[in-house]
């Protein structure tokens, strides 16, 4: 079978569509006129036998279009990626002394959870502060973000799934522990005995600790008493006594009025790493990061009483 001919005229055209949302703003990213450019998806389309875009308002990505995306933009990372090594040291592309980044910089897309992102992500900035590359953060519940990676939208995720998602390879972080918790004043003002009798809060209609904690412990699941969807201000809802929530452990060593909900154990939430397969030098790069900054003690303790769970982060 014949292999169908891709121009990078035409995958770049397509990239321009998927970010922007219409061919007519793809064009004026391009230079070129929209005619131009739906001449491109035309006869990239009729290449391929495939429909990849739908022309909708804003446009979108068909299944078959988020193959052929997640393609183009991994080309045009190799190539950004050739052209690093093969310019000189001076060129303006590359990071200069203070960590500028020039504008034709290989740019890393990757979902990452909030709740890592408030914790020990950080050491994955930290590193990426010495990089030239940008960095492009997207804020996406742990269970949603390989939709990301199978758009061809992120190059890389921090996620719940552990199945391979097509074109990248996945390895196992370790464990997020939460810990059910309630400001004391709550407890002692409502004289509550047991979870069932204080009220819950969430961090928005994804949310499910708090409901995998409760079925864990073989009680109800109450409706929310509020939405609260910063982890700030969720974190700030628990000490107001508006109601108990589950919240990372690590991050809870510096608020001593917080006390464990009665009856309710510890969740434990596995992560793993997502990244396109393509052998890259920028994403080699970021996966140790991400390694080295989740760290072995993270590694749930076996025999734990533990349950699955996952925070909603956007």
């Amino acid at each position: 079978m014949k292999q169908p001919f891709m121009h990078p005229d035409q995958l770049a055209t397509l990239e321009a569509i998927a970010e922007t949302g219409t061919f007519e703003a793809a064009a004026a990213r391009l230079g070129i006129s929209p005619s131009a450019a739906s001449q491109r998806i035309r006869a990239l389309e009729s290449a391929l036998g495939r429909i990849l875009v739908q022309r909708t308002t804003p446009c979108a990505m068909t299944d078959d279009g988020a193959v052929v995306l997640r393609y183009a933009r991994a080309q045009a990372l190799l190539a950004r990626e050739m052209a690093a090594e093969l310019a000189p040291a001076s060129d303006s592309g590359a990071a200069s002394a203070t960590g500028a980044v020039g504008t034709s910089a290989i740019e890393l897309t990757v979902a990452v959870n909030v709740d890592s992102l408030d914790t020990w992500f950080t050491g994955v900035l930290r590193r990426a502060a010495g990089w030239p590359y940008r960095l492009r953060l997207y804020a996406v519940d742990e269970t949603r973000t390989e939709e990301l990676l199978r758009s061809g939208r992120v190059m890389a995720a921090i996620s719940a799934a552990p199945t391979r998602v097509a074109g990248c390879r996945v390895e196992r972080l370790g464990a997020m522990t939460y810990a059910p918790v309630v400001a004391a004043s709550l407890l002692a003002g409502t004289g509550a005995g047991s979870v069932a009798e204080l009220p819950m809060l969430r961090f928005d209609a994804d949310d499910d600790l708090q409901d995998l904690a409760l079925r864990a412990a073989g009680l109800p699941v109450p409706p929310p008493r509020a939405h609260v969807p910063t982890t700030s201000g969720f974190l700030a809802a628990i000490e107001a006594g508006l109601g108990w929530g589950v919240f990372p452990q690590d991050r809870l060593a510096d608020h001593p009025d917080l006390v464990p909900v009665p009856g309710l154990a510890t969740v434990e939430r596995e992560l793993f790493w997502h990244r396109w397969s393509i052998a890259s030098t920028s994403l080699d790069r970021l996966t140790e990061a991400v390694r080295e900054s989740f760290g072995p003690g993270r590694q749930p303790s076996r025999g734990s009483r533990t349950s699955r769970a996952s925070r909603a982060s956007t």
